[in-house]
């Protein structure tokens, strides 16, 4: 596991402040520390609204956000106590629990699969099945989209070794690119961020998983069951100013856009890839029609049970999970209720 950055977000000198809110003036903020499994303030813009705006100085809380190595390195720092929230996308989140690790998901942002598979538009291939005798390329051998990789060929009837070869060729870099236009892979499997970088390259790409697998759901915010206990009151606020910033960043595209590029200007350097890559993340939070009336945060249980039955498959060294997670255990809703109580009309609100 490697660090790569130790950062609090950098805000706007000042802060905009809901009306009627209440500062806990009366003691010093309570220092909050959360987790990420990559530095990105497109992925993660409504955490850095929540701040912008002052909302979790608002609930108490002096938020610093960390950034480490992926979500398995997220979920090592979640089991270590040395960050009080993480946000693992949901896979190392069951393999966590599978391993004996008591964490909760506490609440849900995110309700599509980060990863895919997708093919150059000129390629002629449309269908897993169109992929026997051919080469797919992934971001490294132990990024989170391989064992989906190999679930989907499993799925399909083609083995790995020998109707299909999985090779890492970089995570959207030139060298990825290189590999497809040279036909050294035929797909490519990774993040949708990785997906829109080749596009805004200019190469076209169809993609090709299925349906069901980009309806899996995506990272949320997850604690251990300890933190839980000790820090109810904290936790409630951290998702309660989370809330807000999904709401703003939901009704207002392009201010949220406008106030990404201003925090992160090195990330907004190329136009079409910054909007390619900030709707990208939108969609990956849109809520399902299901849960549309639902209090913001709350998890969609058949979307997680489905990925749930979905990864037992296969063996342990395709990335198959061993044995059934307790999801009842895994899923808490106690904070839900308490993180909608405030006025979801005045986040909407457009402000820059």
């Amino acid at each position: 596991m490697r660090l790569t950055r130790l950062a609090t977000a950098a805000v706007a000198a000042t802060l905009w402040i809901a009306p009627g809110a209440v500062l806990a003036q009366d003691k010093p903020l309570e220092k909050f520390l959360m987790g990420f499994a990559v530095d990105s303030m497109v992925q993660q813009i409504p955490f850095h609204v929540a701040k912008e705006f002052g909302y979790f100085e608002e609930e108490g809380l002096d938020v610093e956000f960390q950034y480490f190595d992926g979500s398995s390195a997220v979920v090592q720092q979640l089991v270590a106590g040395n960050v009080d929230a993480g946000s693992p996308a949901t896979g190392a989140l069951f393999n966590a629990l599978v391993q004996g690790h008591e964490l909760k998901q506490i609440f849900s942002f995110q309700f599509k699969s980060v990863f895919t598979l997708a093919t150059p538009a000129d390629s002629g291939i449309t269908t897993i099945a169109d992929l026997k005798g051919k080469k797919v390329g992934v971001s490294e051998l132990s990024g989170g989209e391989v064992p989906i990789v190999r679930a989907v060929l499993r799925e399909a009837g083609l083995a790995e070794g020998q109707d299909v070869e999985i090779v890492p060729v970089g995570a959207g870099s030139a060298l990825t690119l290189n590999s497809l236009q040279t036909g050294q892979v035929h797909a490519y499997s990774s993040n949708m961020f990785d997906i829109a970088a080749i596009e805004a390259a200019g190469t076209d790409m169809t993609i090709i998983m299925p349906k069901s697998v980009e309806n899996f759901p995506g990272n949320a915010v997850v604690v251990r069951a300890e933190t839980l206990d000790e820090k109810r009151e904290q936790l409630v606020g951290f998702v309660r100013a989370l809330a807000k910033g999904l709401l703003y960043v939901e009704a207002n595209r392009d201010l949220s856009f406008a106030i990404a590029a201003r925090l992160a200007p090195e990330e907004f350097e190329d136009e079409a890839l910054a909007n390619a890559s900030f709707d990208a993340a939108r969609l990956l939070k849109e809520r399902p029609a299901d849960l549309a009336d639902a209090p913001i945060g709350t998890h969609y249980r058949p979307g997680i049970e489905a990925y749930h039955t979905f990864m037992r498959q296969g063996k342990e060294e395709e990335g198959a999970l061993m044995q059934d997670i307790d999801l009842d255990m895994m899923l808490d809703s106690s904070l839900i209720d308490d993180a909608n109580k405030f006025d979801h009309d005045a986040a909407k609100a457009p402000r820059p």
